[in-house]
């Protein structure tokens, strides 16, 4: 879909607003507002808002509004496309072996994963936050993030903040709206609590310990500030039944073990331990802690989100995985065709042939001769460094990272989705497309939230990620 020219303003062509009318009518409303409302034209740098110590990035000046059935498809593409990432290791890998081999993990973190899935009822409790991006027809899921450390959060912050601007107060009065608020960080301590009553015996009390490592852990004057803030989340929703907790940030050292069971930090027991920095798990929280986790876990005496269970789900490869096996009866005519209608075509780098759009390829030949409609990315990096989009990517640099793909493996190569471009506000004051890539959060199984990430489309390589500029949206959910 080729991107039309910037626009300083308005007027917005119709078949611009009919775009953003498929959002919501409130969105198509708004590009009409801009156009008699120059103020809402101005940058705003939400200068509270980045002095946050809960949030370091910077925030877009406009809202985005959805409601009615583009809503309901966030709400449930997400959490049905979880269960089923979830579920995929134990039904379509099974034997710890397989699951090894899949994942290039040593045998006794294979096993350690697929056995804390089978105590958990397949994670039934872990926090994630999946990426797609909408191609005007759909919801496609670019990745699924499922560890405890995803960003985007602040969901409410990013409304009030947005909203709170004099123009969109006008807008908003104007045209009568009810904005359905965020819960994104109450349901995410929602969902800790709940794990924590099917995992351990329940005693009134749920202290909740989250951990970084030294390099990542935020200065003690933030930290403590956070963690005030996310106390007073997790009281309200323990005191009406007069239970108690407090919610700690720490870094992994400061974890002790009691009687080879309890895991205790500052002298409280933690009941649940939220493993926010723990992408290469091992590496990052230390042998010691998750020696002292697993025999916690073991025991029955905590709850970890997410725990030995992220070394097989916070895999893109688990994409690859459900197209490997969407013409399998292990999975239902319902989940085969949410795969099929959801996920980008996608396959692990290997050299072995493989079957897209009914006809057979040898793997390295599909990468050379598919390049511009291919998505390259490692399946175990983050931050969108190593993510290379074929179109916007040279011939000699493909070539390059798709040798390095097939030598040391671990890699994934996936269908390119052409996104619905959203206009919104650029960073020289005109009105230009933007790609957005949507971040829907599940907690546990709920639907916890989203937000955001959007970067004028005729920049950068066309890889979105706050790490590369691109710029976090308020996602405006309407009743």
């Amino acid at each position: 879909m080729s991107a039309p020219e910037p626009i300083p303003g308005g007027p917005f062509p119709p078949d611009v607003k009919a775009l953003h009318g498929q959002l919501s009518p409130a969105a198509a409303a708004f590009l009409e507002f801009t156009e008699r409302a120059p103020e809402a034209l101005s940058r705003h740098k939400f200068k509270p808002h980045e002095a946050s110590p809960f949030i370091t990035y910077e925030l877009h000046a406009w809202p985005t509004f959805v409601e009615g059935p583009f809503a309901r498809q966030m709400r449930e593409v997400a959490p049905a496309l979880c269960r089923l990432i979830k579920r995929a290791p134990r039904r379509l890998l099974g034997a710890t072996d397989r699951a090894a081999a899949f994942y290039g993990l040593p045998h006794e973190r294979a096993h350690a994963a697929l056995e804390a899935l089978a105590r958990t009822d397949d994670a039934r409790g872990a926090i994630g936050r999946g990426d797609f991006i909408h191609d005007g027809t759909a919801f496609k899921c670019v990745e699924f993030n499922l560890t405890a450390g995803v960003g985007g959060w602040e969901t409410a912050i990013h409304v009030q903040q947005v909203l709170a601007q004099p123009a969109m107060q006008r807008f908003a009065m104007e045209q009568r709206l009810r904005v359905r608020q965020p819960r994104t960080l109450r349901d995410f301590f929602s969902n800790v609590v709940d794990t924590v009553r099917r995992d351990i015996d329940w005693e009134g009390e749920c202290n909740i310990g989250i951990l970084f490592s030294p390099s990542t852990l935020p200065e003690a004057g933030p930290a403590e500030q956070v963690s005030r803030f996310f106390t007073a989340q997790l009281q309200e929703l323990l005191q009406p039944e007069g239970a108690r907790g407090e919610v700690l940030l720490a870094a992994y050292g400061s974890v002790a073990s009691e009687a080879g069971a309890h895991l205790t930090l500052r002298g409280k027991r933690l009941h649940a331990v939220v493993e926010y920095d723990a992408r290469d798990r091992l590496a990052m929280a230390g042998a010691t802690y998750v020696t002292q986790a697993q025999a916690a876990f073991d025991a029955r005496a905590v709850s970890l989100l997410n725990g030995p269970a992220q070394d097989v789900l916070d895999d893109k490869r688990n994409l690859a995985l459900l197209w490997e096996h969407v013409t399998s009866p292990a999975l239902s005519e319902a989940e085969q065709e949410l795969v099929r209608r959801n996920v980008p075509w996608s396959c692990r780098v290997e050299r072995t042939h493989v079957e897209r759009d009914g006809a057979r390829y040898l793997v390295p030949e599909l990468l050379a001769s598919q390049r511009e409609s291919l998505v390259l990315k490692p399946g175990r990096d983050y931050g969108g460094e190593s993510v290379l989009v074929g179109g916007t990517t040279s011939a000699a640099d493909w070539d390059t990272a798709v040798r390095k793909a097939l030598d040391v493996g671990g890699w994934v190569v996936q269908e390119r989705v052409h996104p619905m471009p959203l206009h919104a506000l650029g960073p020289e004051g005109t009105v230009v497309p933007h790609i957005a890539v949507w971040g829907l959060f599940v907690l546990g199984e709920t639907y916890g939230g989203h937000f955001l990430r959007m970067c004028p489309m005729q920049r950068g390589t066309g890889v979105v990620n706050v790490a590369q500029g691109a710029i976090v949206g308020a996602l405006i959910e309407l009743e």
